[in-house]
């Protein structure tokens, strides 16, 4: 179900994806958690939302998600959404 997601995702079919990774989202998939904080700082299919963004690579960055960890740090470096915590 992952590549088909991100098949989606890279398709710029949003909308369709966003229901496949929130379903791997719910049993853990790190990379799911990634591609819909994606989705969330980007605005792709979703109202944008740097906290909401926030909210996915920190669960993704539980799960071991490089890639959110990565993301977190550079939001963290650049943003206030931090501060509101």
């Amino acid at each position: 179900m992952l590549k088909k997601a991100k098949e989606l995702f890279e398709k710029d079919h949003f909308e369709e994806a966003k229901p496949l990774f929130e379903r791997l989202a719910r049993e853990g998939d790190a990379e799911a958690m990634y591609y819909l904080g994606m989705m969330y700082y980007e605005g792709w299919g979703v109202p944008q939302s740097q906290e909401e963004a926030v909210r996915w690579w920190k669960k993704a960055n539980r799960a071991g998600s490089l890639d959110a960890k990565y993301m977190l740090q550079t939001i963290c470096a650049t943003s206030s959404v931090f501060a509101r915590e």
